[in-house]
């Protein structure tokens, strides 16, 4: 099959941690339809997001760059994202398939640009007469998915889970439905809310993103050319809306603390500090835990939905489809931390990765490691774009891994960014090489972990002389690939860590 005549479609989660599948060691949430694909699929074993930031993640997508080359380095209109509405550009993933001949449609979040009438710009917008004006305030610069040549739900800003968009009311108004909740949980920590969803799966926000994904590749499967579609769920993202059918999965179990919960904190950065929940017992985390895998089983349902057309329409065998996450998610690692950022942990910046090439099906495991960069590289490359044109950004394509094909080389370690969350700006650079991860914190205290003997980075191993050529090697690795991306953090990183 060549690779302009394959759809491609993408399912994106927000903020889901590995192990809830199973086929990155999973026992507790059940997902089987997600599980179901992966028999399916090659699974990146050793994937990570270029930043655990949705924002960042996400315009490394559609750009392909690591989101210091984009200027959006934390969620949008946060106090240090320099670039407020993705700008367009022929270069974006969308108006390069166009070029390939592609229908290209998008639902669902996107938290790359806000739009001018945003409720999320209203603060900005009350100083006006007081602050320096934003550019894209002053041009009428707005940034939708239609504004860079989606067919396409232009769902604006954050979403906080999609339920006050006019869009889904007026779903729910039209077929007689209302979203109703009880026993909403909150206060108990930092950043976290959840309830169950008491109406039916159809008054779900994620039933009805499934239903506009169908709506859109209905109508692309009619025209006389391939189609790439991106579904991209608000959830398992808080606010955790368990439906009543998938939160009774997990109801009564008695769920037992993640193996790094009780981390004391000995010889960790006191920036992890700044996510920190407010109780330290267990007992407080568990309800939360089941409302995020009851929330994940409601996703697997409406992914379940989706296959099931794709099958009963025979697009099933002609589509790419790539499963993956913007990234990870905490909730109660290494002593109650909860959110991202902050802090470099495989739960927050390890994403899943599963890829069901079009003609092709059966299990295999990839252990290469890839980032959110490749994704933008390897779209192009399957769509038919030249592997020159795929990469000339910060990823690479990882296609003919698909195809089990030869690769002349492949970079041996893989770079995730942060800059810091929220009103707090902070610099961090982690890499992954073999079985050793480093992190760089700015001004704090930098981490090292062996992953072979302590998979859940209990001990940081920063002044361990045992390590010390290893923390010397990675460093001096970390250099080079800054030096390669153009990371404008070189030069304070080998300020501070006195590297020549």
């Amino acid at each position: 099959m060549k690779n302009q005549e394959q759809n491609i479609l993408l399912i994106l989660t927000d903020q889901q941690r590995v192990d809830t599948l199973k086929a990155y060691g999973g026992k507790v949430c059940q997902t089987p339809n997600l599980d179901q694909l992966s028999e399916d699929s090659i699974v990146f074993t050793n994937a990570y997001t270029s930043c655990p930031i949705c924002t960042p993640a996400r315009s490394s997508l559609q750009t392909g760059y690591y989101p210091f080359n984009v200027g959006m380095q934390s969620n949008s209109y946060g106090s240090h994202c320099l670039i407020r509405e993705l700008p367009d550009h022929p270069d974006l993933l969308s108006r390069q398939l166009q070029q390939q001949n592609y229908s290209v449609g998008y639902t669902g979040k996107w938290h790359l640009g806000q739009g001018n009438e945003s409720e999320e710009t209203k603060n900005y917008r009350a100083h006006a007469e007081h602050a320096i004006q934003f550019p894209e305030y002053q041009y009428d610069i707005r940034s939708l998915p239609s504004d860079v040549g989606y067919e396409a739900d232009d769902f604006p800003g954050h979403g906080v889970g999609g339920y006050g968009y006019k869009q889904f009311k007026d779903y729910l108004e039209e077929n007689g439905l209302t979203f109703e909740t009880k026993n909403t949980l909150s206060g108990n920590f930092e950043a976290h809310m959840a309830a169950e969803v008491i109406s039916p799966i159809e008054s779900t926000v994620e039933y009805y993103l499934t239903e506009r994904a169908i709506h859109y590749i209905d109508r692309f499967r009619k025209r006389s050319k391939p189609f790439f579609f991106a579904l991209n769920y608000w959830g398992p993202h808080e606010p955790y809306m368990a439906p009543t059918k998938h939160l009774d999965r997990y109801r009564d179990m008695t769920l037992e603390p993640w193996p790094n919960f009780y981390d004391d904190g000995n010889k960790k950065p006191s920036i992890h500090k700044a996510k920190s929940a407010n109780s330290k017992e267990w007992d407080a985390f568990a309800p939360y835990v089941k409302h995020y895998y009851g929330f994940m089983s409601s996703i697997d349902e409406q992914i379940g939905r989706l296959l099931r057309y794709l099958k009963e329409h025979d697009l099933y065998e002609n589509t790419t489809i790539i499963f993956s996450a913007d990234h990870g998610e905490s909730l109660g690692i290494h002593g109650g931390l909860s959110d991202k950022a902050f802090f470099m942990y495989e739960e927050t910046c390890r994403i899943p990765l599963l890829v069901k090439p079009a003609g092709v099906s059966g299990h295999r495991e990839e252990s290469r490691f890839v980032g959110s960069c490749d994704l933008y590289a390897t779209i192009l490359e399957l769509a038919g774009a030249g592997r020159e044109q795929a990469e000339k950004r910060d990823g690479r394509s990882f296609a003919p891994m698909l195809r089990e094909e030869p690769l002349a080389s492949w970079p041996d370690c893989v770079v995730t960014e942060c800059s810091g969350l929220e009103s707090v700006m902070y610099t961090q650079r982690m890499i992954r090489y073999e079985t050793m991860k480093y992190v760089f914190n700015c001004g704090d205290l930098d981490e090292l972990y062996d992953l072979s003997t302590d998979p859940y980075e209990m001990n940081n191993l920063i002044d361990h002389l045992d390590y010390a050529d290893k923390l010397n090697f990675l460093r001096a690795k970390l250099v080079d690939w800054m030096v390669e991306h153009k990371d404008g953090a070189l030069k304070i990183f080998k300020r501070m860590r006195d590297i020549a």
